[in-house]
């Protein structure tokens, strides 16, 4: 059984897994504007006892960002959960025999084709085929494109824990019924109000003023190097997401009517995403020579970041 579907490329396992469903059905978006329709910018700091030093996240909780993308697209996007191994993998096995790729979310510490992963429950990929292995689309970080046997992939789909979902499989299917700039502005209005009514203290600026707060608590080891690394390019925070989101602004100018506000929201963003990539070298840097003044000042970082981010946001909520 197998599904020809393109696999798409892309930096971000959401924005890939979204981005291959979407081209199946013909809407082929850039990777930015994908992350920008699906309202994804945001900040959250978590400590999980699955990670050495917290969870940073730089977007929204997993699957929201398909979830707004399509709503803002006007395409209907149906998702099935299920505890049961066996209705997991009939379903997954039907779609894809029916033509369809088809949205996971799991844990990619079970992916055999990643190196010393942790567990993180909140991870996407798109299945694209099916024989006596699974064909996947990743980021390009990840290769993209690799087969993964049954069991692994299963292990993946049904792990518990932190963010994880109960081996969450979905599909998009319609006709793009609303026109682009109105579902980008509908978008940016929408990511601005959640960015600025975060509901709870560890999301948003609050949520920075938390992380300031830890960060020089933080040991100086290896376990820096791998959290600079996830900010910077693994795809849970930091400047990724912000220079996906500053990309998006910069298409949306283009569309949008009046778009002075828009672009000035853009170059707060683009200062906030060089900041980012600042606190992540400061933290590499402590994992390799140990002074605890790198950690000082990755946390001082956290309050231009937080009002880079909060000024773009009231700017983007009265667009």
């Amino acid at each position: 059984m197998r599904a020809v579907t393109r696999p798409y490329i892309g930096q971000h396992c959401e924005t890939v897994t979204t981005g291959t469903l979407l081209g199946a059905l013909g809407c082929d978006l850039s990777e930015p504007m994908i992350f920008g329709l699906g309202e994804a910018l945001g900040f959250v700091f978590l400590n999980l006892s699955t990670m050495p030093l917290g969870f940073i996240g730089g977007r929204s909780k997993p699957y929201e960002l398909t979830a707004a993308a399509c709503r803002n697209l006007g395409l209907t996007c149906a998702v099935e959960e299920t505890t049961s191994t066996t209705k997991s993998w009939d379903r997954l096995s039907a779609h894809v025999a029916d033509g369809r790729p088809v949205g996971l979310q799991l844990d990619c510490y079970y992916l055999p084709y990643f190196t010393r992963p942790p567990h993180f429950a909140g991870h996407f990929v798109a299945a694209i085929a099916l024989d006596d292995e699974v064909t996947v689309v990743d980021t390009v970080a990840q290769g993209s494109v690799h087969r993964v046997p049954r069991e692994a992939l299963q292990a993946a789909r049904h792990a518990t824990g932190p963010m994880s979902a109960k081996a969450r499989t979905f599909t998009v299917s319609g006709e793009v019924r609303r026109d682009l700039p109105t579902g980008v502005a509908a978008a940016i209005r929408a990511n601005a109000a959640s960015y600025l009514s975060p509901a709870f203290g560890g999301m948003g600026a609050l949520g920075l003023a938390k992380l300031a707060r830890v960060i020089p608590r933080w040991p100086a080891s290896e376990d820096l190097a791998l959290v600079a690394e996830l900010m910077e390019r693994g795809g849970t925070g930091g400047a990724l997401f912000r220079n996906l989101y500053r990309d998006f602004l910069t298409e949306a100018a283009d569309l949008l009517p009046d778009s002075s506000d828009v672009r000035c929201a853009r170059d707060l963003i683009a200062t906030s995403a060089e900041q980012w990539t600042a606190m992540a070298a400061e933290l590499a840097a402590c994992a390799t020579d140990g002074d605890p003044v790198h950690l000082a000042a990755a946390a001082a970082l956290c309050r231009p970041i937080a009002d880079a981010e909060v000024a773009a946001m009231e700017i983007l909520a009265a667009t």
